[in-house]
């Protein structure tokens, strides 16, 4: 007979039932998927060009860089004109754009109708934690208001460039270093992120589902041996391992923007293997820590 199989005699009596238990299975399972919802505090919109053989685009005499940046930001992510520049709030959106400043629409996710070209959808959450600053529509119009006053001979162009802003622009400012190609998103690659997190999302619970079976195990053995150290020590394996995956995701992540895999899904996909392998790790160091608690 094979390890899984055997034999019972039972009585003779028809209809008669003996209950036999089944092997137990020596498995634990973990699924260590963990994302971060794109967009959770919303996203800009940024019209930007199809083709670096625009003619505008010709004549600003963009570096090589640049010029990547403003026909593929989600791979190389958006650079302003000029870094460090001085240029006003006011002086960039009356056209010197030459500045520190990157201009985008809260139209989402149309953008403003005033731009044609593709459009791009940047997370508002990834460029904060990027380090980057928003000007927001009413500090645009705030600092509008106050270059008017210093410049009365120009009037009736501010306040032209003000209704753009605040009725069909919803113009707002990103003022940063450059904004990172993790928090850039075209249609397609937002589409596909979403529907990654909706799968994570059903593969974790499926993950926190079949642990279950450990605690059931692990509770029936304190119950046969009369102590609480096998429940107690199931416990902090489980934990330990879903901790670790958390902060797996967060060092998977880092990992992959330093190896260059920074595009939007990209980085996703990245932190979803760096859940499984650091969060393996850690679940293993839980292991043996449990291990010391009660040996399974």
């Amino acid at each position: 007979m094979s390890q899984f199989q055997c034999t019972a005699e039972t009585s003779q009596q028809a209809g008669s039932l003996q209950d036999l238990p089944g092997y137990l299975m020596p498995a634990r399972a973990f699924f260590f998927v963990i994302v971060e919802e794109p967009g959770r505090d919303g996203f800009l919109v940024r019209k930007i060009y199809a083709s670096s053989k625009s003619p505008y685009l010709s004549n600003m005499q963009l570096s090589p860089l640049q010029m990547l940046s403003e026909t593929h930001p989600e791979r190389y992510g958006l650079i302003p004109k000029s870094p460090g520049s001085s240029v006003s709030v006011a002086e960039h959106v009356m056209g010197k754009n030459q500045s520190s400043f990157i201009s985008t629409s809260s139209i989402f996710p149309e953008g403003s109708p005033r731009f044609e070209g593709r459009s791009i959808f940047i997370d508002v959450q990834k460029i904060q934690q990027a380090g980057a600053r928003l000007v927001t529509t009413d500090e645009i119009l705030r600092d509008l208001a106050q270059y008017k006053a210093q410049h009365p001979h120009l009037a009736k162009r501010i306040d032209q460039i003000a209704s753009y802003v605040r009725d069909i622009d919803k113009e707002v400012l990103i003022e940063g270093k450059r904004v990172p190609a993790s928090a850039v998103f075209t249609p397609s690659s937002l589409s596909a992120t979403q529907g990654l997190v909706r799968t994570a999302r059903v593969v974790q619970v499926l993950g926190i589902a079949l642990t279950a079976y450990d605690l059931t195990t692990a509770t029936q053995e304190s119950i046969r041996v009369g102590n609480a150290k096998p429940i107690s020590a199931e416990l902090v394996r489980q934990a330990g391992g879903w901790g670790a995956a958390w902060a797996g995701f967060k060092v998977g992540g880092l990992a992959g923007a330093a190896l260059g895999v920074e595009t939007g899904p990209g980085l996703v996909a990245t932190g979803l293997v760096g859940g499984i392998i650091f969060g393996a790790a850690g679940y293993f160091g839980a292991d043996w820590v449990a291990d010391h608690i009660y040996e399974n």
